[in-house]
This record gives structure tokens, C-alpha cells and sequence, in this order.
């Protein structure tokens, strides 16, 4: 999605950090301690797990999460807990309001029955080029074997429509004062910076790279706090078109909304425990955006456009899928080469089992939802979610509950290609900040993964 070029904002001094002595440094005691109760909590909770059940597990996830991501923070003297307090609070609410408010739930179910739309429209088109590929069901019948789903022609098309949908939101200012609005409530009750705060409710929308283009003046200048919610936001997002894809996949449609809007405030506020603001934001209390007039002639110039940017994002998914998976097989060889009934898989599963079980999944889908933690953080969400459809077309292989909170763990951009994408991406805005970017990408990785755990454990808490 290209944006307008606008008058670069009048240069500011420097911005200074506080003296040293105003934030003398986090206490190793403090870490410790920290840690220490972490992991006491978690073996508690795993002992006592017959008696608390899931959502007992849940409940000492999100306090696992949210104290190993403090027990990292560059300085815990200098956090400011009014943003931590109201992000919190935004988070519990938006989920509350999702899964225990009739009325809301609903409407989010109406959502849900838009976006399944939207891949039937989708389909329409693709079924004009591709014919009978694009629907799996009817070249079964055509050739008298079992195709169920042919990714090509059944999961990239949808990111073409989105593409193009969303640029002509964007064409008419519809997105803009959304993001606008979302990003002045944050502002006023966390008091981050505007020019943050805009990209975070971006990233509902845009993915990692071209949510920063809202603020596109603001990013050289941003503080090194301001730089770190700008990746740790767009790790713990996925982009529109990716939402439709995911639930092409079989995501709960539901999760995975729900997901997206308790990542604007999750993200936002773990950003700013592990890495306090120390300076004097530019955008202080204030939102503005990029603004200017559309690059777009008019409706149909945006379409066009938007269908072009989705075709690269389409062969992107592509051929990182083609490449990862590649990779899975290879690793599968050589590991069975020393040891005949290990797996990547399984490897994942054991690693990622603890975070599956804090997410207050049962017991009888912990190793499973481990491997899909695992995977995602490896190679990608694409190749979790198409893991996690093999499986289900197989058989029933989880329960509702244990599936839904996939679906809430899953949904965001942290594996370590992204990394190197958000390097390049946002780098482009600010070269002079490629290595601040560097530096700070594989913590960006760790608070984005973390803040889609922590999503799912508090869905965990609410769902039955």
C-alpha cells in the first residue's frame, strides 16, 4: 500500500535521556526474585493442576507471562505502571466484552460471517481463472479422488481481494480515522506517545512493515522505547489479509478478531515493561499521522494497486512456504538419522509444552499446541496453521477449547524471518537506524511471542 509523500515535520534537538541517577538500575535481587516466583508458580500450577483445572492454568499463565517479561526489563525503576495498569485493563475488558457480553459476541460473530464472505467472494473470482482447482470438492467429484484443499488456488487468492479492499478503505479515509480514533483512547488513558500509539492500531489492519508507514516522518527520530512498540507490536499482529488467510485455513474466525484488537493494548504495554520510555517523545500526548492527500486517482486505480502490492504478498506466503517446509523434511532426515522416533515436532512439542499448559489448554493437547508454538516460532504461523489442518482433517484431534486458544497463540508475526523483515521494512524509513533495529529485533521477537501467549492464557481464563 503505497502512501503519500508530506512535508517532513520541522526538526526537533536531539531528545536527551534523564540523567543516569534518575533510573539507577534493576536489582539482580529484583530479577531473581521475579524468576524465581515465575517458575514457583508454574510448578505450582502443574501440581496442582487436577484441582485448579485449565482455566486455573490459565489464570498463572498470565502472571508467568507478564513476569517473565518484567524479569527482562532494561529497567523496572523507570516503568510507568499507569500505562501498564490501563493496557491491562483494555486487554481484560476487549475480552470480556468479546466472550461474556451477548451482544458483542454477536456482533463479532457477524464479523466473523463478513469475513467468511469476503473468502466467498474470493472464491468467485479465483473459480472464473482457476476453475475446478479452486474448489477442492468439485474436482473431487470430476476426477473421482479426495481433494481437500489446494493451497495455491484456495488460501492466496483471498489475500489479492483483501489487498485490494483495504487500499480502497484506505483511498477513502476510512482506515485512517479508525486507526486515528483507536490510537487517541490509547493515548489518553496510557500515555504513550501518538506517534506509537498510531502504528500499534495500525498493525489491526497493515502487517509489520506497513503499519510504521503511518508515522513515516516520526521514525527516525522515534526514541529507542518508540522503535521497540513499533516491532513488538507488528510481531504480536497479523495484517487483514493474513486474518482472512488464517481462517481459510480453519482459524476460528472469532479468535482470531478478537485476537488482533487485544493485541493493540497487550503489545503496547509488554513493549513498554521490558523497555521503559528513558527520554522525551517527539509526539508526546499527541496523534499524528502521515498525512496528505491519496496517491490514488480514484477508487479503481486503488483497487488496482492494492492487487498488485497482494500479488507480491501472495508469492511471498508462496515461497516461504515451499522453502520452511523444505526445511521441516530436511531437519526430520537428519534427526532420524540419530534417533528413529524423534521429530522436529516432537522436539517442539516438549520445548513449548510449558507455555501450552500456562495457556490453559487440556492436559490431553498440551504436547500437540506445544509442537504449533514450536513451529510458528521457527518457521512460520502459515506452516503452524497448515500443520494444525492436516491434523484436523485427519480427525477431531483437539478439543473446542484447546482449538480456540491455538487460534489466539498463533495469530501474530513472531518467528525469526520476520526479524530480518521488520530489518529491512523499517529500516528502509530509517537507515540511520538499522542498527538500533538490529539490536533490538530478536527482543521485539521475544515480547511479540509473549504477548500472544498472554492473549491466549486470558481467553483461557473466560472461555469454558
Amino acid at each position: 500500500m503505497q502512501l503519500p509523500d508530506s512535508p517532513e515535520p520541522a526538526p526537533v534537538p536531539d531528545l536527551q535521556q534523564p540523567p543516569p541517577a534518575l533510573y539507577p538500575p534493576t536489582p539482580i535481587a529484583w530479577r531473581l526474585g521475579i524468576g524465581g516466583a515465575v517458575l514457583a508458580l508454574g510448578l505450582a500450577a502443574y501440581a496442582l493442576r487436577e484441582a485448579i483445572g485449565p482455566r486455573g492454568q490459565a489464570g498463572a499463565g498470565v502472571f508467568c507471562f507478564f513476569g517473565l517479561v518484567a524479569m527482562f526489563s532494561s529497567n523496572l525503576r523507570a516503568v510507568n505502571w499507569r500505562t501498564i495498569g490501563w493496557g491491562v485493563a483494555l486487554q481484560v475488558i476487549l475480552a470480556l466484552l468479546v466472550l461474556k457480553v451477548e451482544a458483542v459476541n454477536k456482533a463479532f460473530n457477524a464479523a466473523k460471517v463478513v469475513v467468511v464472505s469476503f473468502i466467498e467472494f474470493s472464491d468467485a473470482g479465483a473459480k472464473f481463472v482457476f476453475g475446478n482447482l479452486a474448489v477442492p470438492g468439485d474436482l473431487a467429484l470430476n476426477q473421482g479422488k479426495e481433494f481437500l484443499f489446494i493451497f495455491a488456488f484456495k488460501a492466496l487468492p483471498p489475500i489479492l481481494f483483501i489487498s485490494a479492499f483495504f487500499t480502497v478503505l484506505y483511498h477513502y479515509g476510512v482506515l485512517q480515522k479508525i486507526v486515528q480514533l483507536m490510537a487517541r483512547v490509547m493515548v489518553h488513558l496510557m500515555g504513550t506517545s501518538g506517534a506509537e500509539t498510531l502504528s500499534v492500531s495500525a498493525n489491526v489492519f497493515m502487517g509489520q512493515t506497513e503499519a510504521p508507514l503511518i508515522v513515516k516522518p516520526y521514525v527516525p527520530r522515534m526514541t529507542n522505547s518508540e522503535l521497540f512498540v513499533l516491532m513488538a507490536s507488528g510481531m504480536a499482529h497479523i495484517s487483514g489479509g493474513m486474518m482472512v488467510i488464517y481462517i481459510g485455513y480453519g482459524a476460528d474466525p472469532v479468535a482470531v478478531l478478537t485476537t488482533c484488537i487485544m493485541a493493540c493494548p497487550c503489545s503496547l504495554y509488554l513493549a513498554k515493561l521490558f523497555m521503559p520510555e528513558l527520554s522525551q517523545p517527539e509526539t508526546a500526548g499527541t496523534v499524528h499521522g502521515h498525512a496528505g492527500k491519496s496517491p490514488y486517482v480514484n477508487g479503481i486505480d486503488a483497487a488496482a494497486s492494492g492487487t498488485s502490492d497482494g500479488l507480491k504478498l501472495a508469492l511471498n506466503v508462496a515461497a516461504m512456504l515451499i522453502v520452511f517446509i523444505a526445511f521441516v523434511a530436511m531437519f526430520d532426515k537428519l534427526i532420524s538419522i540419530v534417533a528413529h522416533d524423534l521429530s522436529l515436532q516432537k522436539i517442539f512439542g516438549m520445548i513449548f509444552s510449558p507455555a501450552a499448559f500456562l495457556m490453559g489448554v487440556e492436559e490431553a493437547d498440551i504436547a500437540k499446541v506445544g509442537t504449533l508454538l514450536g513451529t510458528k516460532l521457527a518457521m512460520n504461523e502459515h506452516v503452524a496453521y497448515l500443520t494444525m489442518k492436516g491434523w484436523k482433517l485427519k480427525d477431531h484431534f483437539m478439543t473446542d477449547r484447546s482449538y480456540q486458544l491455538t487460534a489466539f497463540a498463533l495469530t501474530g508475526f513472531a518467528n525469526f524471518a520476520s526479524v530480518g523483515i521488520q530489518l529491512g521494512g523499517i529500516g528502509a524509513l530509517a537507515p540511520d537506524r538499522r542498527h538500533d533495529l538490529a539490536r533490538l529485533g530478536l527482543k521485539a521477537l521475544f515480547v511479540g511471542f509473549t504477548a500472544t501467549l498472554l492473549n491466549a492464557a486470558i481467553a483461557g481464563i473466560l472461555l469454558p
